[in-house]
C-alpha cells in the first residue's frame, strides 16, 4: 500500500535531482540539501493527513491531474513557477482560484472544475470549501478619526520615492550610523491567504497603503498597522501604489495595476473605487511595475505572462507586445499606447507542427520614470519572445509623454529572444536563444558631482550603463558589477544618491552560458561621474538548511540615506550599509515566525523584489516571495528605533 506521505518524498527527491540540473558547481551540493531537507520538513503532522492514496479516489485524480498538467512547472524545470513544497502552505481555495481566474487559468482551461478542486486536495491535503476564507481580525484600532481626513505628507510616493526614481533619502536625518544598530520591530502586518508579500508600501506622515496577493489594497495607520479601510482589487497587486494629491497637498487618489492588466484609482481617503481600465488586449498581459503620474496622466508599464506558456510544446509563440499606456488621471480613459514591437505576424512552423509569430515580447516589468524638463517618460525593456529580435528590447526607451511616441532608444543587448522553452529544450525557443537580459530595474534620472544629467540603467547581464539623457541616450560608461543570471545579476533596483550608485546583485548560479565572471552577490558602490568602484561587498553565507532555496544574494531593490544604504537579501536578511565603507552596521533576519498578528500567522522568507522604504527614522519591508523555490511569507514588517 503506498501512502501520501511516501508519495510527496520521492516526488520531493525527484525534484531536488531536477532542479540541480539548473544549478551550476560550487552551489550544488548545498542545494539538493536544501531541497533534500523538505523530505522531513514538509511531512504532515496530523496522522489522518498520511492517508492510503489508493483508497482516496479524489486524491488519485489530483495526482494524476497535476502530473498532466502541473507537474512539469512545479517539479523543477521551470524555475520562475512556485515549487511544489510552497504549495503546502496554500489553501486549496486559493489553488482553485489560480486556476481558473489566477495566473494558471490557462493550464486550468483543461480541467474539469471537480478535477481543479482534485488538484487542490492532492497539493494541500484538504478538501475545497466553499464558504471558507482566511479572515484577518483586529484587536486594535486606527488612531485616524473616520471624520477626518488623513492629511499626511507624501513621505514615500511610488517606487522610487520621489522624482528620477532614486530611491534615495537626502532629508532623512533620524537614522544615522551611530543609531542604526538600535532598530527593532515595531510592528508586524500580516496579509491573508498570501505566500509572498510582493507590493512595496507607500507611506505618508498618516497611512501606509501597500497591495496584497490577494488583491487587496490595505490604509494602515503608521503608529499600529491597523487598517483605516480596504479596498479589493480583481487581481494581485504587486506594484507600489502612487498617490495622487489635490492642491492643498492632502491624498486625493491612490492609482495602481493588477496582475490582471488592470489599472485603477481609488480615493485615498474612503478606498471607493473611482474607474478602472483594462490597458491592454493580449488575454496573458499584466501590470507588475509600479505605475506612475504626471500632470494629468497614469503612465502604466505592462508585461506579460506569455513567455511562460511559450514552454508548451503546443503553444502558437507568440503574441504579446509589449507597451506604456498613459491614462487620463481623472476618467481612467487610454490617451495613447505606445507597443515595443510591430504587430506579430506568421514566421515559421516549429518543429512540432505549430505556427510561430513574430517579432513578440519586449515587456515592461518596472516603473517608468519622469523626466518633466524634456516632457518624456524613460522605461526599461526586457527581451523579445520570438524571432525576429528587435531593437526595442533589452534597451531602454524614451517616450514623449505627450502622445508616446518613442524619441530614442538605447539598446543594451541585441538579439536577445527567448522564452521558457528554451530552459526547457522544447520547440518554441526561438533560434537566437538569448540570454534573457531583461532591464528589470527602473531606470534613475539624476545628477552627477559635477551637475551633468545621467540615466542609470542595471540589467540582468550583471552591467551598469549610464546614459546621457541630452545626447539620445549616447553610452557615458559601463560597468561589470556581477556575472549575470537569469535571476541577475542586477534583478530590480538600484539607488544613487548625488555621488554614489548603490548597486544589488544577485548573481544565484543558474545555467545561463552567458554570464560573465565570477559572482558577486552582494553591495557594491560606484562612483556616479565614472562608474569606478568605490567599495565592494561580496555578502556571507549565512543560510541554514531549509525545505526553500536561500542565497545571499540581493535581488530586491536597495534604498540608500546620506549615512546608510538599506538591502533586503534572498536569505531573508535585512542589512543596513555604511554608504562610505560599505560596512554592515545592523542586520535582522525576516525569514521567521512573528507569531499571530491580525488573526494570522506572520511569516517571512526571501526579500526578492520590493526594496526598503524609508520614512522619518522608520523602515518598511515586505518580506516572502513562493517563486523560485525561494521561501514563502506574507508579512509586512516596520523597525524604528528601539521599536518606539
Amino acid at each position: 500500500m503506498k501512502f501520501l506521505v511516501r508519495h510527496r518524498v520521492v516526488k520531493i527527491e525527484k525534484r531536488a535531482d531536477d532542479y540541480m540540473k539548473y544549478q551550476k558547481n560550487g552551489v550544488v551540493q548545498k542545494l539538493r540539501v536544501i531541497f533534500l531537507n523538505v523530505i522531513w520538513l514538509s511531512l504532515p503532522l496530523q496522522d489522518s493527513f498520511a492517508q492510503p492514496i489508493e483508497n482516496d479516489s479524489e486524491l488519485l485524480n489530483g495526482e494524476r491531474q497535476y502530473n498532466l498538467f502541473c507537474a512539469e512547472c512545479h517539479e523543477g524545470a521551470l524555475l520562475e513557477a512556485p515549487q511544489r513544497a510552497a504549495f503546502e502552505l496554500y489553501s486549496p481555495e486559493r489553488i482553485l482560484d489560480a486556476l481558473e481566474s489566477g495566473s494558471m487559468a490557462t493550464s486550468g482551461m483543461a480541467l474539469t472544475r471537480q478535477q481543479k478542486r482534485d488538484v487542490a486536495y492532492y497539493l494541500t491535503g484538504e478538501k475545497y470549501n466553499e464558504t471558507q476564507t482566511q479572515v484577518a481580525s483586529f484587536d486594535c484600532e486606527p488612531t485616524i478619526s473616520s471624520s477626518r481626513s488623513a492629511k499626511g505628507v507624501v513621505s514615500w510616493n511610488g517606487w522610487g520615492g520621489g522624482s528620477g526614481n532614486t530611491r534615495h533619502l537626502a532629508s532623512e536625518m533620524i537614522l544615522n550610523k551611530n543609531n542604526v544598530d538600535q532598530l527593532e520591530l515595531k510592528w508586524a502586518f500580516a496579509f491573508p491567504d498570501a505566500t509572498r508579500a510582493r507590493s512595496q508600501p507607500v507611506v505618508t506622515s498618516d497611512l501606509t497603503f501597500v497591495g496584497s496577493q490577494e488583491g487587496t489594497i490595505y490604509a494602515l495607520d503608521n503608529s499600529n498597522g491597523c487598517p483605516w479601510w480596504t479596498f479589493n482589487a480583481d487581481s494581485e497587486v504587486r506594484g507600489s501604489v502612487f498617490v495622487d494629491v489635490d492642491e492643498h497637498g492632502v491624498p486625493a487618489r491612490l492609482l495602481f495595476g493588477d496582475f490582471a492588466g488592470k489599472a485603477y484609482a481609488i480615493d485615498a481617503q474612503t478606498g471607493d473605487l473611482l474607474w478602472k481600465t483594462e490597458v491592454h488586449q493580449h488575454p496573458q498581459a499584466t501590470i507588475t511595475g509600479s505605475v506612475i503620474a504626471h500632470n494629468n496622466l497614469v503612465i502604466v508599464p505592462v508585461s506579460s505572462l506569455e513567455v511562460l506558456l511559450a514552454a508548451r510544446v503546443g503553444y502558437s509563440c507568440c503574441s504579446f507586445r509589449g507597451a506604456v499606456v498613459a491614462l487620463s488621471i481623472s476618467t481612467g480613459e487610454i490617451l495613447w499606447r505606445t507597443y515595443t514591437t510591430e504587430e506579430p505576424s506568421p514566421t515559421i512552423m516549429s518543429t512540432a507542427g505549430v505556427q510561430q509569430f513574430g517579432p513578440s515580447g519586449a515587456p515592461i516589468w518596472s516603473s517608468p520614470t519622469i523626466d518633466e524638463q524634456r516632457n518624456l517618460v524613460y522605461v526599461g525593456t526586457g527581451e523579445n519572445y520570438s524571432s525576429p529580435a528587435n531593437d526595442y528590447s533589452d534597451a531602454v526607451l524614451a517616450l514623449d509623454l505627450a502622445d508616446g511616441e518613442i524619441v530614442w532608444a538605447a539598446q543594451l543587448t541585441k538579439d536577445d529572444a527567448w522564452n521558457g522553452a528554451c530552459s526547457r529544450n522544447t520547440p518554441n525557443c526561438p533560434e537566437e536563444d538569448g540570454p534573457d537580459y531583461d532591464i528589470g530595474a527602473s531606470p534613475i534620472l539624476t545628477r552627477d558631482e559635477s551637475g551633468r544629467e545621467i540615466i542609470l540603467a542595471g540589467q540582468k547581464s550583471g552591467m551598469v550603463y549610464a546614459l546621457d539623457p541630452s545626447n539620445n541616450g549616447a553610452l557615458i560608461w559601463e560597468q561589470r558589477v556581477g556575472s549575470g543570471g537569469t535571476m541577475g545579476g542586477i534583478h530590480y533596483g538600484m539607488s544613487s544618491s548625488d555621488k554614489k550608485l548603490f548597486v544589488g546583485v544577485s548573481d544565484l548560479p543558474t545555467n545561463n552560458p552567458y554570464n560573465v565572471g565570477p559572482a558577486h552577490p552582494g553591495i557594491h558602490a560606484l562612483r556616479l561621474s565614472t562608474g569606478e568602484f568605490v567599495w565592494r561587498n561580496d555578502l556571507p553565507d549565512k543560510c541554514e538548511q531549509s525545505r526553500f532555496l536561500c542565497w545571499q544574494g540581493i535581488s530586491a531593490a536597495v534604498t540608500s540615506t546620506p549615512d546608510l544604504v538599506f538591502a533586503g537579501g534572498l536569505d531573508g536578511i535585512l542589512r543596513a550599509f555604511d554608504t562610505d565603507t560599505g560596512d554592515i552596521l545592523w542586520e535582522t533576519n525576516t525569514r521567521q515566525n512573528f507569531g499571530i498578528r491580525n488573526g494570522i500567522e506572520a511569516r517571512g522568507g526571501s526579500i526578492e523584489a520590493d526594496g526598503p522604504v524609508i520614512v522619518d527614522g522608520r523602515v518598511y519591508i515586505s518580506s516572502g516571495y513562493e517563486k523560485w523555490a525561494e521561501a514563502p511569507g506574507n508579512v509586512l514588517l516596520v523597525y524604528s528605533i528601539n521599536g518606539e
